[in-house]
C-alpha cells in the first residue's frame, strides 16, 4: 500500500500552503478591490491552478485523488477565510483596539474620538457597540465603557495576526 499522495493531492497540498500568500499578495494589489473581492480572486486562482496542475503533472489520475486534493483545498479555503475574516472585520476589532490601547475606561464620546483620532462617530459606533457588549468584548459601568479579559485577549491576538501577516 502506497502512503504518499497523489499527484493531485500533492499539487492540492501545495496551493493549499500557498494560498495564504496568495492572497497577501493580492492584498498589494490596490485594483483587485475589496477584501471580500480578493479572497474571491484568491479562491478562483487556487482552483485554476489546482485544473492546470490535474491536467499538467504526470501520473495517474484517480478520482479519489482528485477528488481529496479538492477536499484539501476547500479545508485550506475554509481556515483562511476565518483568518482573513478575523483580519477585513477592521471596524468593530479597531474600535476595540482604540478602546484597549487607551488603558482607561471612556466614554462613548471619548471611544468615538480615540477611534476617530477626533471625529463623531454617532449612530454607526452605536451600532458596533452592541455588538461588542453582546459578544461580552466590552462592558459598560457607570455609563464608561471598558475592555473585559476577553475583549482585552481578542485585541492582543488580533494584533499579533495583523503584524505577522504584515497588515498592521
Amino acid at each position: 500500500m502506497n502512503m504518499l499522495p497523489g499527484p493531485a493531492q500533492a499539487a492540492a497540498i501545495c496551493l493549499s500552503v500557498a494560498f495564504p500568500l496568495l492572497l497577501l499578495g493580492y492584498a498589494r494589489i490596490a485594483a483587485t478591490g475589496g477584501s471580500g473581492r480578493r479572497f474571491r480572486l484568491g479562491c478562483v486562482s487556487v482552483i485554476v491552478l489546482y485544473v492546470l496542475a490535474c491536467i499538467v503533472l504526470p501520473g495517474q489520475r484517480h478520482f479519489d485523488d482528485v477528488l481529496s486534493g479538492l477536499f484539501l483545498l476547500a479545508t485550506a479555503m475554509m481556515l483562511c477565510y476565518v483568518l482573513f475574516s478575523l483580519l477585513a472585520w477592521g471596524f468593530t476589532l479597531t474600535l476595540l483596539t482604540a478602546l484597549v490601547k487607551t488603558g482607561r475606561p471612556l466614554t462613548l464620546e471619548q471611544w468615538a474620538a480615540a477611534y476617530m483620532q477626533g471625529g463623531d462617530l454617532g449612530t454607526f459606533t452605536h451600532n458596533r457597540l452592541k455588538l461588542l457588549i453582546g459578544s461580552r468584548l466590552v462592558m459598560t459601568a457607570d455609563g464608561r465603557l471598558a475592555p473585559t479579559s476577553k475583549g482585552v485577549a481578542v485585541a492582543h491576538l488580533v494584533k499579533l495576526v495583523r503584524l505577522s501577516t504584515g497588515l498592521g
